[in-house]
């Protein structure tokens, strides 16, 4: 079996999990794991595409991969965002007290 049937295999098992446990509700699109699973899967895909080459799925793929890429990214952004605030908030609170007494 050829490395580029394996990462095909792989690329097919990564998606239809992702995309099963989304629509089970197992997971949303704010899970790191299925936008982790898009991702790996959709760029497995591609390079599964590359030899011989499919441009429709070659880009298709790579796309698909560069938008999941975007949702783990953003995932991450917002939860250090949250964090933040959170950190903020609780220091402000903690300062206000430390003012009252």
């Amino acid at each position: 079996m050829s490395a580029m049937v394996i990462f095909g295999l792989i690329a097919s098992v990564a998606l239809l999990l992702a995309f099963a446990l989304l629509n089970t509700g197992v997971w949303t699109v704010d899970t790191p794991w299925y936008q982790l699973l898009n991702f790996l899967g959709a760029g497995f895909l591609a390079l599964s595409a590359y030899h011989p080459f499919n441009a429709g799925v070659f880009w298709t793929e790579l796309i698909w991969s560069l938008i999941g890429l975007y949702g783990f990214i953003k995932i991450y952004v917002k939860r250090g965002r949250k964090n933040a605030a959170s950190a903020t908030k609780s220091g402000a609170g903690h300062h206000a007290e430390q003012v009252e007494k």
